[in-house]
């Protein structure tokens, strides 16, 4: 038995620091992260690495299998961020925000209520101006499917649009009137919207005195009190550039 204790101790002390060889190489306290990548739109990028408390001199190993955690600790912080996501990939740590957008407001029954980025409707007391004012709207449906589309746009092409308007006709039972913050007003369609108002800022552009940017069937602009005569042959001319 004396014989034997020797020997399962020298077992034991051999794998202990096998074991400990293994953490040290796994968490690696020489090693240190050397970029950090910030994807965010309008909180500033130090207030995310300050949230996160990255930088390029952070050791590896406090990253290292606590990203999710890490993730979790930033949206805490900022009440004006809806998710996180934190990715490390070999000493390069990269930081993903989506921030919660407001995607408009909306009266229902005497009361005011703000849309957000899934078409989620929560009271408030008045719209803050931050955000579009939706109209008219007989369905939370189509309220839904126009917040999701407005928040994917350009932040500039947001803050622009001041109102949309569900305004049905016999030409278009989707029709969108959309007033935008720089004096035009836009026509556009429930099911395109997402995709064709990514083209007014270029039609504004060449526009000479305001007016209204089609965008319906086609893409085209014509000035306030233009004769119905002339909106048609300008139709008809961008149908034909378009060939």
């Amino acid at each position: 038995m004396k014989t034997k204790r020797p020997r399962q101790l020298w077992i034991s002390l051999a794998a202990f620091v096998v074991f400990m060889i293994g953490i040290v190489f796994l968490l690696q306290p020489w090693r240190t992260i050397k970029t950090v990548s910030i994807n965010t739109m309008m909180i500033p990028t130090d207030k995310i690495a300050t949230y996160a408390n990255i930088n390029q001199q952070t050791p590896y190993w406090r990253i290292g299998g606590q990203t999710k955690f890490i993730a979790q600790h930033i949206v805490k912080q900022d009440d004006q961020i809806d998710s996180a996501q934190v990715t490390l990939q070999g000493s390069n740590v990269n930081i993903n925000i989506v921030e919660k957008v407001t995607a408009g407001y909306i009266e229902q029954g005497n009361n005011w209520y703000i849309i957000n980025r899934e078409g989620m409707f929560k009271k408030v007391q008045t719209p803050e101006g931050n955000a579009p004012v939706y109209a008219n709207f007989k369905t939370n449906k189509d309220v839904k499917k126009l917040a999701k589309a407005f928040v994917s746009l350009e932040l500039t092409l947001r803050q622009n649009i001041s109102q949309i308007i569900f305004s049905p006709n016999k030409d278009n039972a989707n029709r969108l009137i959309i007033i935008m913050n720089d004096g035009n007003t836009v026509y556009a369609t429930l099911d395109t919207f997402g995709k064709k108002i990514n083209y007014y800022p270029g039609i504004a552009a060449q526009m000479p005195v305001k007016g209204i940017v089609d965008l319906q069937f086609g893409a085209y602009s014509y000035a306030y009190g233009t004769s119905q005569a002339n909106t048609t042959n300008k139709k008809s001319d961008h149908k034909d550039k378009q060939k």
